[in-house]
């Protein structure tokens, strides 16, 4: 955290008049309390170095600002204000949506632990750490009248405070602050109805002048709260304090901690068994399970595999199911923070329903091939879009108090060989793409633990790696969780231990050794790593646990509320699906059509999911639609959720006759296909953990289906159930394709709404979609798919496209895929006016007029581009999105600000991001090659904060 320091003189420029105390007696000690500068609205001009030094002579830990306007074609000042001091900002209002939004600002200098988001509109929540202490402190945007705002408000203190001192500042009602848990009696600012809870001490407030700016009225009202602590509980058990902060508990613990105690948390056990064996003793019977240590109140570690939803691995744990979410580039797909997030609560809470407190979530690796087997489980391709979704889904997973991952760092990009392959690629390239995307996952989710991946890279294990876990993870972006192993990722003790690996996973089974037992055991006896050390990994795994409430909230074996997870899992279907060709308008499914054919992909049982670790096997629904279909053992089985297309569509359309036909004789799917007015084929591509695709094909002869369907029918509409881009020979001849990626358990429903219109899709791709792997940077690569003919490479050549994965490698090879990143139609059309963009510091927003010109409603993405001068070796970046829902003939304003990491290239002799100087275009666009207008831009050379 970097804080402008330079001295001023504090003369006049401070004017205090003490009032009465709010509450209670002396005033803690101001080294022992939180403090709140709170002003009534921004003032008219502000100086960041004046503000700075008055600041850090109070020794403020947050700011906040009430009746804030913040206008859509403007930087706000204290956005500037937040990162001249290297604090940070967070805006509030009730209206997100709106151009013109009124709100309050948050801005702090202490980390954020924990936060809340959009879920939670005119409330924000910040868990803030000042070293020694934790606070939950809450921010109201609304009325105090507002009911809206009242009822959300107890729920949310509910679930996000766990015992910490907690502040509730704004316009708040007494019922309301009571019904959340304060104390009427305990009112820290009476004109704005703020209020503390036990925890703290006491209260004092104080009047002060704030100087804003060196002019003669550079001076603003506001009030400086000062809370003072609760004197430690102390006691036999100090780390159950929930007033200290994580690393306070988690130091306290380590000090009564035996040897063997400390090295117990170092290792997990395979949650299933060795070999078929009984489960370890206490172990709930998922991925991994570390004991507890009963005599100090430490909780065991029950850790599940989590891709797409809570596994329950050959229906083991009996009477458990899950939500099985349809597949990350489906969540992508929707470009919509809201639905990432919703998906990982959902996550999250089932698996706190089922007894795990760790979430083996957050995959966050770019694809960088479309025939990557394990695509089904990232974001994407882009950094920006990648690392903003999956750190909202890793935020959801948290929201619930279960600890999510993010993994596989770094540049697990391919499965084939993966235990031993080496990604070759340098490391300004490296830190631009993929880094660059866990680096953003991480600043939004913040989540407890990284999991380091099985590949080598630039010839180094991940999980030895101590550049990628020591320099980048833990020194300069500052983690504090803990870092554990992929499953047989482990191939040394005390070299891992020493490169930033804090713990060992499954080693019994998966690794040659228990390196972090009596190997790392040895090592520390033998002083080859430091006790300090080892006393760090069992404290980051311990303040991890304490942070996400692994202690005072423990999970609870409780029935999961399956309606609950529906909803979310067929909202991601309906706004991730993508409408990639809808010729002659033929969807949606029109009333003049009667008579409909259904053919293949199992629809009139299922929809397809991937494979391996991370398949939920087990639903609401019960579980494989279509068992036998091969492989049968690992990574498979194959299988198909129970959610029916046709039944679905069925239910859609009462008024229609709808048939099925199978589709393995082609002939017979064009006969049926010819008789009805509308013809419907679903295909679909298996892929699955541990094996990558051989080609970009579908497989099964579907092209020859697809074909032949067509020719006998030109009404023929195509339904994609796939990991991602395949091959599109029949294109000209299909007038509709609609690609639904891994739908999951509410795919037909889904599919379905979308199919007749119901909801009007609105998925962008989050890909690029080639025409086919002569596009690719790498065509051909040795050892792709089962059984293959040559054996798979030592390295992979990332170096061919750096930086430039995706649309970035299009654009600069001069390359027209089939359809670009960010494609996506819809059933209505949208026009875009008025852009304009405006630059302050580091800071680049525009805003732009999006109207619904069609006749029904449906949601846009505007995406903002940088195309970076001649000459540069990344020709265009996403800057950043926004995805808005319109009526017809609806107009709105809406606001889009960039992310100053792609504004950036990153110098890896200072280890910096730096905006170089110069001539810049902004692109408003459809995709990543559509855009719509253009604006010049200049930027100051700089370094981003």
């Amino acid at each position: 955290m970097k804080t402008i320091s330079k001295p001023l003189a504090l003369t006049a420029a401070i004017a205090l008049s003490l009032s009465a105390s709010a509450w209670a007696a002396a005033p803690a000690a101001a080294t022992d309390a939180f403090t709140v500068l709170t002003l009534e609205q921004t003032p008219g001009e502000l100086d960041a170095a004046v503000v700075a030094a008055q600041l850090e002579q109070l020794q403020v830990d947050a700011v906040t600002v009430r009746n804030v306007e913040r206008r859509a074609d403007r930087v706000d000042p204290l956005q500037g204000l937040a990162d001249a001091l290297g604090y940070h900002y967070r805006f509030v209002t009730a209206d997100p949506a709106a151009a013109q939004q009124t709100g309050s600002v948050v801005l702090t200098r202490l980390p954020i632990e924990a936060e809340s988001g959009t879920e939670q509109p005119s409330l924000n929540y910040l868990r803030l750490n000042d070293g020694r202490h934790v606070v939950a402190l809450y921010t109201s945007a609304a009325d105090a009248a507002d009911a809206a705002d009242a009822a959300a408000l107890p729920p949310l203190v509910t679930g996000s405070r766990l015992g910490a001192p907690a502040v509730l500042l704004g316009a708040v009602s007494a019922d309301a602050a009571t019904t959340a848990g304060f104390d009427p009696s305990r009112v820290a600012l009476e004109a704005n109805e703020s209020y503390f809870s036990d925890g703290f001490q006491s209260a004092t407030s104080a009047a002060i002048k704030l100087r804003t700016h060196d002019g003669k009225k550079g001076t603003t009202a506001a009030t400086l709260l000062t809370l003072g602590y609760t004197a430690p509980v102390g006691g036999d058990t100090p780390w159950m304090d929930t007033g200290l902060n994580a690393d306070a508990r988690a130091k306290a613990l380590v000090a009564q901690m035996t040897v063997d105690e400390k090295f117990q948390m170092l290792h997990s056990y395979f949650g299933l068994g060795k070999d078929g064996g009984p489960l370890p003793e206490g172990a709930v019977g998922s991925a991994g399970f570390v004991p507890g240590v009963p005599r100090l109140g430490i909780p065991a570690q029950q850790s599940a595999d989590a891709g797409v939803g809570v596994t329950n691995p050959g229906g083991l744990r009996k009477g458990d199911h899950a939500t099985a979410m349809p597949s990350g580039p489906s969540t992508a797909s929707s470009w919509n923070p809201d639905i990432a997030f919703a998906g990982g609560a959902t996550m999250g809470r089932e698996a706190w329903q089922q007894r795990f407190n760790i979430l083996l979530a957050g995959s966050v690796n770019l694809q960088r091939d479309p025939r990557n087997g394990r695509n089904f489980e990232y974001a994407g391709e882009d950094p920006l879009l990648a690392g903003v979704l999956v750190g909202e889904s890793i935020r959801g997973v948290q929201s619930q108090h279960v600890i999510s991952t993010m993994k596989h760092f770094a540049l697990n990009d391919m499965e084939t060989s993966r235990n031993f392959h080496s990604a070759e690629i340098g490391e300004q390239a490296m830190r631009e793409s993929d880094l660059l995307a866990f680096e953003i996952a991480m600043d939004i989710g913040k989540p407890g633990s990284a999991m380091c991946s099985y590949n080598r890279i630039n010839g180094t294990y991940g999980c030895e790696h101590d550049y990628l876990m020591n320099e980048v993870l833990k020194q300069e972006w500052k983690f504090p969780g803990f870092v554990m192993s992929d499953w047989g990722g482990v191939h040394s003790g005390s070299k891992a231990a020493l490169a930033g690996l804090d713990q060992q996973s499954a080693g019994e089974v998966f690794d040659k050794a228990v390196y972090f037992d009596e190997p790392l055991r040895l090592a520390v006896a033998g002083g080859v790593v430091p006790q300090a050390r080892l006393d760090d990994m069992v404290g980051r795994i311990l303040r991890t646990m304490f942070a996400h409430g692994n202690f005072d909230l423990p999970p609870v074996h409780e029935p999961i509320d399956d309606e609950a997870g529906f909803l979310a899992a067929q909202r991601t279907v309906e706004e991730g699906s993508v409408l990639l060709r809808n010729a002659d308008d033929l969807l949606p499914l029109g009333k003049d059509v009667q008579r409909i054919v259904i053919i293949g992909g199992h629809a009139d049982k299922g929809v397809i999911g991937g494979g391996g670790s991370s398949m939920v096997g087990w639903t609401a629904r019960g579980t494989n639609a279509v068992p036998g279909v091969m492989p049968t053992t690992w990574p498979g089985p194959v299988i198909f959720h129970p959610s029916s297309p046709l039944e679905a569509l069925r239910a859609e359309r009462p008024d229609a006759r709808i048939d099925y036909v199978d589709g393995r004789d082609v002939a017979a799917a064009a006969r049926a296909a010819a008789a009805a007015d509308v013809a419907i084929v679903f295909a679909t591509q298996w892929s699955a953990e541990s094996v990558d695709l051989p080609h970009m094909q579908l497989p099964d002869n579907q092209d020859a289906l697809i074909a032949g369907v067509a020719k006998a029918n030109p009404k023929t509409v195509v339904v994609l159930e796939t990991n991602g881009p395949v091959e599109l020979p029949w294109l000209q001849q299909v007038p509709a394709i609609l690609q639904a990626w891994y739908p999951g358990i509410r795919g037909g429903e889904g599919i379905a709404a979308l199919l007749t219109g119901k909801v009007n899709p609105s998925g962008r791709l989050p890909v690029t979609w080639p025409v086919d792997v002569s596009q690719l940077p790498r065509p051909h690569v040795n050892g792709l798919g089962f059984n293959p003919k040559n054996k798979p490479d030592d390295t992979i050549d990332y170096d061919i496209e750096g930086a430039n994965v995706g649309y970035k490698w299009f654009a600069a090879k001069g390359l027209t895929p089939q359809y670009a990143f960010g494609h996506g139609l819809s059933y209505t059309s949208f026009g875009y006016d008025n852009l304009t963009v405006v630059v302050e510091g580091q800071r680049v927003v525009a805003s732009v007029d999006v109207r619904n010109t069609g006749k029904v409603a449906g949601a846009d993405v505007p995406q903002l581009y940088l195309q970076l001068p001649q000459g540069s070796t990344t020709p265009i970046r996403l800057i950043g999105f926004q995805k808005v829902t319109l009526q017809p003939g609806e107009s709105r304003r809406i606001r889009i600000e960039a992310e100053p990491k792609t504004l950036a290239s990153f110098d890896t002799a200072d280890k910096q991001w730096k905006i170089a100087g110069g001539q810049y275009e902004v692109q408003l666009s459809r995709a990543a090659n559509a855009p719509v207008q253009r604006v010049p831009l200049e930027l100051a050379g700089q370094v981003v904060r």
